[in-house]
């Protein structure tokens, strides 16, 4: 398993890799009218109100550690502390998206409100600038199925606001993930292969894949890719001790912070960092080409459609 810092300094090395091949390129046109921020709601999923398990037991902590140890031997069980300890939570109703926000229906936002494109504008070298798969206003072919990457916390809350959503809460998003029970995993308690892209070498436009390739992946709800592929931003301020407060009823994390949380583990990372519990931050302003987002929704009216 990669450790915390580990992962941190692998993501700035990834950018250095080559991608593979030059496909051919989707183009946007010149951004048009601003749209009406209610537009679209696409292939969303309600959760139902209720409680479910949020975090991790001592002990099952202690047996992530177990087989973290088993690939990672300077693995410890601080790693894992931000988990603890597991408490119940209720959240109202919500909507959130079965899929995460796609290369294509990110390009219908920056055509639309001109917005910045999907890529790391602060690329001094080729090397960097190679870790970008989008190209000015447009992105090879092969990739327009996959989870956008390179858009940092301002640039998801910006698209989610266009469409008329927001970010998940961190406690809305595990709920999406794990179920009413607790789950290790969003398929259940069973290991990764066969269900999510995980533990990968960067591979250019080969390195991600489509949403929704691991339907036998997904969460109780129906809700897919929440391990592997990207990580996700949500809405919360990051605090290790956050748990300890053990909030009851909707909890929308610290008031303020230095980081935002992100979720679900990625292409890069090891089984042991993808279970639905695991918690990691990020600097909200920084983009990374292994971290995307999805979005969340208040109730919407019975007679409004989800489209």
């Amino acid at each position: 398993m990669v450790s915390r810092a580990q992962i941190v300094a692998l993501r700035m090395l990834l950018i250095s890799f080559f991608i593979l091949g030059a496909p051919p390129f989707i183009q946007a046109d010149a951004p048009d009218e601003p749209v009406d921020i209610n537009h679209g709601s696409s292939d969303m999923v309600e959760i139902p109100v209720g409680r479910f398990r949020m975090g991790l037991s001592f002990q099952q902590v202690s047996r992530i550690l177990k087989r973290c140890t088993q690939v990672d031997k300077t693995c410890t069980r601080w790693w894992f502390k931000d988990e603890m300890p597991s408490h119940f939570v209720r959240l109202d109703k919500y909507w959130i998206d079965v899929y995460e926000v796609t290369n294509e229906k990110y390009l219908e936002f920056v055509k639309a409100t001109g917005h910045r494109p999907a890529l790391d504008g602060t690329c001094e070298t080729e090397a960097c600038r190679q870790g970008n798969l989008w190209k000015g206003k447009s992105f090879p072919e092969k990739i327009r199925n996959q989870p956008v990457t390179q858009a940092n916390w301002y640039d998801a809350v910006a698209y989610c606001k266009w469409r008329g959503k927001r970010l998940p809460t961190e406690a809305e998003w595990e709920k999406a993930a794990r179920g009413p029970l607790g789950n290790m995993y969003p398929w259940g308690n069973s290991a990764p292969p066969g269900k999510a892209t995980y533990r990968r070498k960067w591979r250019g436009v080969s390195t991600m894949t489509d949403v929704g390739s691991y339907p036998n992946g997904a969460s109780v709800y129906g809700v897919q890719d929440m391990a592997g592929n990207v990580w996700e931003w949500v809405a919360d301020w990051y605090d290790m001790h956050y748990y300890k407060k053990k909030t009851k009823d909707n909890p929308k994390g610290p008031e303020s912070g230095k980081f935002k949380v992100v979720r679900g583990g990625s292409w890069v990372n090891y089984a042991d960092t993808l279970h639905s519990a695991f918690r990691r931050w990020s600097r909200p302003e920084v983009r990374f080409n292994d971290t995307g987002f999805r979005c969340a929704k208040d109730p919407i009216h019975e007679t409004q459609t989800n489209r």
